[in-house]
């Protein structure tokens, strides 16, 4: 990686606005067109939001590591957490062309951050969930 931002948060919806807001200033840093960041920062925000939601099996305290790289071509993000174990590329695509009420509920944030990535990989490794989301700049 050419640069590289690592970052931890603990598991509270006000720490997803914290990494909006460094990626921001890393996307700002390093000349990342707004037209990307957008597309990255939605992929961003689901899978922290999925992950505070239905991550934990408990209420107590745990931590997210981020890290944000770039190369000359790619932003790489990869988020790091201690939840249950999910692989969000198994849940299946949800079909856009059922009407909204006969659509299951689940699975339109994780079409999202597929949709607006150019990759996104996941390997559970020692406990933890490890996505890597990756960007074409």
């Amino acid at each position: 990686m050419t640069h590289q931002l690592d970052l931890v948060l603990c598991n509270r919806e006000t720490e997803i606005a914290r990494a909006q807001d460094q990626l921001e200033q890393f996307a700002a840093a390093h000349h990342i067109p707004d037209r990307k960041l957008h597309e990255v920062q939605v992929a961003l925000e689901e899978h922290l939001t999925n992950i505070l939601h239905y991550g934990y099996d408990d209420h107590g305290d745990h931590e997210l590591s981020i890290g944000f790289g770039l190369t000359a071509d790619e932003l790489r993000i990869q988020v790091q957490d201690d939840g249950r174990t999910f692989n969000p590329l198994a849940h299946p695509t949800p079909d856009l062309s059922l009407p909204l009420e006969q659509r299951p509920v689940g699975g339109l944030g994780i079409h999202m951050i597929r949709k607006s990535l150019d990759g996104v990989e996941y390997r559970r490794v020692d406990g933890k969930n490890i996505l890597m989301m990756i960007k074409r700049i």
